[in-house]
């Protein structure tokens, strides 16, 4: 028969057709049989990984004076150069995957604490690892807080605090892990230890944050519209990527945790000069010594908290009542430059302008008066009328508020009695 003739064959695939229409139920059975022989060897995978001997105490303890290379601050608010550099050699690049399996499956608290700190080490000034976090390790983390051993539960809070920095995943996974109700009981309850009650206090700082496109950096840059006195806007060209507003929502619905979280707030600023025995939180505080037990170091934390909630309008006036606004005044002229940041962050999220004007205005201290909210016609606020005359304080604010009442130079304010 000529070569032109003669049938070709049947390629694989035209085979495979005829088989199945000749024979399908028999086709069926064996796609069911290697549908369960991949599931098998995927499970007999994942058991051998996980199987794999957990680092203990010793060993994470290790790890973790390696990675911190001598850095004690109490908070860091940054990595060091040993740290960063111990983070590009690729260390964290292993150990952060066993630290976070610790942290998921080790029967021993202390050991987990330990990884939190082993992770919070390698996740620090570093979005790359900071990104290997998974729903899974958001879910393990937050049970942590919870801990009843109370290093436990402080280096878990401390987890959260730097990974929901700047992270969508990880900011909003902890959000439906349930961190807010974790972290909340924790700041709530005066047993707390004073080390847990600042770093869940921090957490809830970061997660009630919105985090922005701005390069190498993360952070919205809020402002205030002159022509309008109550909406605190972003500046349009910046995308927000990852929006805190229903942990705000949230957050706010406790009343008992604002409660709390102004009490913290109003036992700043750190009075006093700077010593061992009266550590600044944001200078010469050191962890795993007394500094942990100071009355020093919550007050930043949960200023920081109320910074961020005050992005939402009906924050403010929960924020303000009870006089906060005073609190909140001297943190932010704080000799502490951790206490003063966050208490200018929180002025620059409740006002348009600084309403704090201390007798000694020059050293901000003698006694101080604070001003009402207060926008006239042309934009200007009370900071405008410092030195105003009698006519001028008749201006009204579009909410009809006069100076005389709203601002201190004015003769009005809430002064000190």
């Amino acid at each position: 028969m000529p070569a032109s003739h003669r049938p070709k064959p049947l390629c694989h695939r035209s085979m495979l057709f005829l088989f199945w229409n000749r024979h399908p139920s028999r086709m069926k059975k064996i796609i069911i049989c290697c549908t369960l022989l991949l599931v098998v060897i995927l499970f007999m995978v994942h058991k051998e990984k996980n199987s794999d001997p957990l680092l203990s105490v010793e060993e994470l303890d290790k790890l973790v004076q390696e990675l911190r290379g001598g850095d004690l601050r109490l908070m860091r608010w940054n990595a060091k150069k040993h740290t960063r550099r111990r983070q590009s050699d690729g260390m964290c690049d292993d150990y952060l995957s066993e630290a976070l399996r610790t942290i998921t499956f080790s029967p021993s608290s202390a050991a987990q604490g330990l990884a939190c700190e082993l992770a919070t080490f390698c996740i620090t000034d570093n979005p790359t690892q900071r990104s290997r976090l998974e729903d899974n390790h958001s879910t393990a983390i937050t049970k942590l807080v919870g801990s009843k051993n109370s290093h436990t539960a402080a280096m878990a809070s401390h987890l959260i605090y730097i990974a929901s920095f700047s992270n969508q995943q990880n900011q909003q996974g902890f959000f439906h892990a349930g961190a807010i109700t974790q972290l909340a009981a924790i700041v709530k309850n005066n047993e707390s230890s004073k080390l847990a009650i600042m770093w869940s206090a921090a957490a809830l700082q970061n997660l009630a944050a919105s985090y922005c496109n701005t390069k190498g950096d993360g952070r919205c840059y809020w402002g205030w519209k002159k022509e309008n006195d109550i909406v605190l806007v972003i500046d349009p060209k910046m995308e927000v990527v990852s929006d805190g507003d229903a942990i705000r929502k949230e957050i706010l619905a406790d009343s008992d945790l604002i409660h709390a979280l102004k009490n913290l707030a109003c036992l700043g600023p750190i009075r006093g000069e700077m010593t061992e025995e009266n550590p600044y939180v944001g200078q010469n505080a050191k962890i795993g010594g007394v500094h942990d037990n100071s009355s020093n170091i919550a007050a930043w934390a949960a200023t920081g908290a109320l910074k961020n909630l005050a992005l939402e309008p009906k924050a403010r006036p929960l924020i303000e009542e009870d006089n906060m606004l005073r609190c909140i005044c001297r943190l932010a002229y704080s000799p502490d430059w951790l206490e003063e940041n966050k208490g200018q962050g929180a002025l620059h999220h409740l006002r348009p302008s600084d309403p704090c004007r201390f007798h000694d205005n020059d050293n901000k201290k003698g006694q101080l008066c604070v001003e009402d909210l207060f926008v006239d016609k042309d934009g200007y606020t009370c900071i405008d009328y410092v030195a105003a005359t009698k006519q001028e304080c008749l201006a009204k604010s579009e909410h009809g508020i006069t100076a005389e009442k709203a601002c201190c130079g004015c003769g009005g304010g809430n002064p000190e009695k």
